[in-house]
Formats: structure tokens, C-alpha cells, sequence
């Protein structure tokens, strides 16, 4: 099975990171409880104009920093092993540097990264696990979300605050070790239906 994997709240604690670093530089001690949505320029009283630049400014430190979710490099790692594919598939810019700190990241924390199956700058991740035959999309971002469903790539919500609002019917983790019944489960729908 192909599995597509956005990384940012996904398999990392992106928020966090950008939280410390925002807190640090802005002078601030917002709590990462205090923040309800995908974006923080509300938690910071910024426009969105504001934050976008401010983000871009900080993201390479951002991006640095940030724990994995637990078990998410355990649970990929077995299921390569069990012979899936995985794709890292994130929406983070394209730039050399951006691209250099997201492929360090993954090595350090010992996630299933080939060399050639991380794809960036992905706006448009629905067009893009069409086109790498993604069977299910792992995801945390309500927009994204959304997207996938829209064009009926298989999505499982990986569960954050900023997501609750999601319509029911999708499935959602809590713990990446769920993964493994989902998988399974996934792949016993399309053997019945063939």
C-alpha cells in the first residue's frame, strides 16, 4: 500500500516549536493549550499578513526544531518493513534550506526517508497522492483535509485541537499505533472489493 504522510502536526510537534520560538522572539508566554487553531496569529494578536511574515522569517528554526509524535517513526518503519511505501508529502516551501533542515529532521529522528520520497512545496497534496497512487493520506490540516476528501484520496485525520470540527465520518487517530488496524482494515475494504 501507498501511504502518503504530511509532516507538521502530523509526525511532528510543529506547534510547538513554532510556539517556543514565536514566545522567544515576540517576548511572549503564550501556552500551546491557549492555541485553538492552525494558525497563530490569533494567540499572538497578528493579522494573518503579519504572522505569514514573521513564519517565514522563523521557519527554518521552526522546522529544526520539534519532538516526533510518539511512535510515528516506530509505526512507519514497521509498516516499510511490512513492504508499504511511504511518502512525506508537506506543503513546507521549497527552498534549499527549508529542504536541507526537513531531510536532517527526518534522518535524526530515524523516519523511513529514501532520499527520493519526500515531496515539498505540495499546496496541492491531493493532486499530488493522485498522481503517486497514494492509497492513504495521513493528515492534520483542516484545508488539507478537506482538499483530500474533495478528491476521494482515503484520509485519516491525525488529531489535533485545530481539527475537532472535522466531519465525524473520517477516520482519526489519537496515537499513531492505531495505524496499524487501519491500515489492515484498509486493505481487507479493497480486497472485497474486487
Amino acid at each position: 500500500m501507498i501511504l502518503g504522510v504530511d509532516i507538521d502536526g502530523t509526525i511532528k510537534d510543529t506547534q510547538r516549536a513554532a510556539i517556543e520560538v514565536h514566545n522567544r522572539v515576540l517576548k511572549r508566554d503564550v501556552k500551546q493549550e491557549e492555541v485553538k487553531e492552525f494558525y497563530l496569529d490569533k494567540a499572538y494578536g497578528l493579522t494573518p499578513k503579519e504572522a505569514s511574515r514573521l513564519w517565514r522569517k522563523l521557519e527554518e528554526e521552526i522546522y529544526s526544531l520539534g519532538i516526533p509524535l510518539q511512535h510515528a517513526s516506530e509505526v512507519l518503519n514497521e509498516l516499510v518493513k511490512q513492504g508499504h511505501q511511504v511518502y512525506f508529502i508537506t506543503a513546507r516551501p521549497g527552498f534549499p534550506n527549508i529542504v536541507q533542515v526537513t531531510k536532517a529532521w527526518l534522518k535524526k529522528h530515524g523516519f523511513p526517508y529514501t532520499g527520493d520520497n519526500l515531496i515539498m512545496n505540495s499546496q496541492d497534496k491531493a493532486r499530488k497522492a493522485k498522481e503517486l497512487g497514494v492509497e492513504l493520506f495521513f493528515e492534520d490540516a483542516p484545508n488539507h483535509i478537506e482538499n483530500l476528501v474533495k478528491h476521494h484520496v482515503p484520509t485519516v485525520i491525525v488529531d489535533a485541537v485545530y481539527n475537532r470540527k472535522m466531519p465525524k465520518e473520517i477516520k482519526r487517530i489519537t496515537d499513531w499505533r492505531q495505524v496499524y488496524d487501519l491500515v489492515e482494515e484498509h486493505i481487507n475494504q479493497k480486497l472485497n472489493e474486487t
